[in-house]
């Protein structure tokens, strides 16, 4: 999987390939690197870089993440993702919403499919991550426009799972 992540001003290709759970391969130019993980709590992370050991603490900020590697900062924000958002059009109905999981995992099982009307807080697909099963939800009312993962695929955060269109305030009333 290619992405293209932004890092402070500077915009990098990187291209991960997942070996396994907790595993991963990610090359950033002409570099390789063999990456394995551990959460210690929901802001470390345990990183395993080629068999050198480092804490990585992130935070939500805005649009990206605030990574802390050995006392250095770093903003990180996917590029692809943010100009999208710039070239979306707005306008009544068409916002088009994604869900991504938050961590690499798979796809246990999807709960909708395309054409479903969803309501807030429905579940729409679950993913284990660590061991850990995540049910990722619908963000507001809505329609699927489109599901893009399968039950087993491995996907990434970023990785878009499902569209769903936000209905417009008469059509929640309607409905």
């Amino acid at each position: 999987m290619e992405y293209r992540l932004k890092i402070n001003e500077e915009t990098l290709p990187v291209e991960v390939e997942n070996d396994e759970e907790e595993k991963f391969t990610a090359v950033i130019g002409k570099n390789a690197f063999d990456v394995s993980y551990t959460t210690v709590n929901d802001h470390c992370i345990h990183l395993s870089v080629n068999g050198q050991g480092v804490n990585v603490y992130v935070s939500d900020q805005g649009d990206g993440k605030i990574i802390a590697i050995k006392g250095k900062s770093y903003f990180v924000q996917d590029a692809d993702l943010l100009e999208q958002n710039k070239t979306r059009k707005k306008g009544p109905g068409s916002d088009l919403t994604e869900v991504t999981p938050p961590m690499p995992a798979v796809v246990i099982a999807v709960a909708v499919g395309e054409g479903d009307v969803v309501e807030k807080g429905q579940a729409v697909v679950i993913v284990s991550a660590m061991k850990m099963e995540t049910t990722l939800v619908a963000p507001f009312n809505g329609t699927v426009q489109k599901v893009n993962v399968a039950e087993g695929d491995k996907v990434m955060p970023g990785d878009i799972l499902v569209d769903i269109e936000k209905n417009e305030p008469e059509e929640e009333i309607l409905s």
